[in-house]
């Protein structure tokens, strides 16, 4: 009950930013549709502008319904693991992170191919990745930070890869990387990585990290590992 409880709290503090830069996401084309009706007003016996003005509102008014689409898709109650795109889901982790990453000036790399569907729980696996992006934006270093984002396929798995150029794990933490209330931050709880792995094997997947070791090279990679849909499987 209590791990269920903990569960819960997450997803809703990663609801609650979700939630944040969807709006910020939103009012982008609202601002759009705005100023083409403006535009439209001021010119409405201008045929070959009005057109013009019409086909753009039509591409943002695209770009809500997307935007609300996966949305809902996410969020929706689920009572049952479905197929969904973990690009798609990567790109959202990355929305809900994107001013901390702006602020932080942080070069983030994306090698994202889809769609590259597997059956899960969307929005827990966005809570994975959510988890996984913070951990990262943690651990870069003040200047100079990068992140990288993967989306691969292999051998029937799906494979989605976070990467940090920090000081990497320690070989004493890696020894308990996984257990909780086990943490290097001094505002942390030690529970992120506990839950995320208790998420991916709910979802029949897994949770493996590798510390860079070459020469000159630092940083972390977390790779969340999921079994592609059945679908996409037998391509």
């Amino acid at each position: 009950m209590a791990e269920e409880a903990l569960q819960r709290s997450e997803r809703l503090a990663v609801a609650n930013c979700y939630a944040g830069a969807v709006m910020h996401e939103v009012n982008n084309p609202l601002e759009a549709l705005t100023n083409l009706v403006y535009l439209t007003k001021q010119a409405p016996h201008d045929v070959s502008s009005v057109l013009q003005n019409m086909e753009i509102a039509e591409s943002q008014l695209a770009r809500l319904s997307e935007i609300a689409r996966t949305t809902l898709s996410f969020y929706r109650e689920q009572v049952e693991a479905k197929d969904f795109d973990l690009v798609a889901i990567a790109e959202s982790a990355l929305m809900i992170h994107s001013k901390r990453a702006q602020r932080q000036k942080i070069e983030i790399r994306k090698n994202l191919k889809g769609p590259v569907t597997a059956r899960v729980f969307a929005g827990e696996i966005l809570q994975v990745v959510s988890n996984l992006i913070i951990n990262a934006l943690d651990a870069v270093p003040e200047s100079g930070g990068v992140l990288s984002l993967r989306v691969r396929t292999y051998k029937g798995k799906v494979h989605l890869s976070v990467t940090d150029n920090g000081n990497g794990v320690t070989p004493a933490m890696s020894r308990v990387l996984f257990r909780a209330h086990q943490t290097t931050k001094s505002h942390g709880n030690g529970l992120g990585l506990w839950l995320s792995k208790s998420i991916a094997e709910k979802n029949n997947g897994s949770i493996t990290y590798h510390r860079e070791t070459r020469t000159g090279k630092t940083g972390t990679t977390f790779r969340l590992t999921l079994p592609m849909s059945p679908a996409l499987n037998k391509v």
